[in-house]
């Protein structure tokens, strides 16, 4: 469900009372020309549930992830949709596809099998460098997102790089810090379909943070100390 905010109501393509099919094909074009984007987007199941309980639709409290920690939530959740395979099969009326932002970059990801490898393999390299010491952006999100223009849509295949613009079309579903935190750690290898087993020096790094509290980052944890040795000017660092 999304909202769109027109300061020219005129410009809104009007509702007919018999068929409606073509609504999107009328309403495209207006919100392309007046550079319109969505105000809100909300899913269906989650508007559903919001309202079933009270809760204030497009507040904080109404958020997706936010109500991913609701226990009602994910208890009734199957009451308020259908199972995501629909989307998969090509059954969805209105099919969405997951958008990957990182840093600034975004990745469109076909719901194909060619998608969830291209996926696999980005998070692979993620993981594989996770602690390099090397900047890295804030976060890993992912969206599902669901542009309105059909052309669009099938243009996007198996993977694509995109406009940040895409994302206001759709809400976050999943966020991983980058910080190099054994915490941050565990959850991009839960990410990924397949996790590679660790190397050596991700085992040695993994077995010191586990001992400490779970912010602690690598290599902050690594401190240098100086042993002074009996000749002058011999010291060694470890």
């Amino acid at each position: 469900m999304f909202r769109f905010d027109f300061r020219d109501k005129s410009l809104i393509p009007p509702i007919l009372g018999t068929d409606n099919a073509d609504y999107l094909e009328r309403l495209c074009p207006v919100l392309e020309q007046e550079k319109i984007h969505p105000s809100g987007v909300v899913r269906l199941r989650d508007a559903a549930f919001c309202e079933e309980r009270g809760i204030v639709q497009l507040s904080s409290l109404a958020e997706h992830t936010t109500l991913l920690e609701n226990e009602d939530y994910k208890r009734l959740g199957y009451r308020f949709g259908m199972d995501g395979d629909v989307i998969r099969n090509g059954l969805a009326a209105f099919p969405t596809c997951t958008a990957v932002e990182y840093g600034q970059k975004v990745f469109l990801l076909g719901k194909t099998d060619k998608g969830d490898k291209a996926l696999e393999e980005f998070l692979n390299d993620l993981a594989g460098h996770f602690f390099d010491g090397k900047r890295k952006p804030g976060a890993l999100r992912f969206h599902e997102v669901a542009p309105l223009d059909a052309k669009y849509r099938v243009d996007i295949g198996d993977c694509k790089t995109a406009s940040p613009d895409i994302l206001r079309y759709g809400i976050c579903t999943k966020r991983c810090g980058m910080a190099p935190t054994l915490i941050n750690f565990n959850r991009l290898r839960n990410l990924q379909l397949m996790s590679a087993p660790l190397t050596k020096e991700q085992e040695r790094i993994v077995s010191m943070l586990v001992t400490r509290p779970d912010n602690v980052r690598f290599p902050d944890m690594e401190v240098k100390t100086r042993i002074q040795f009996k000749k002058k000017g011999q010291s060694i660092n470890i």
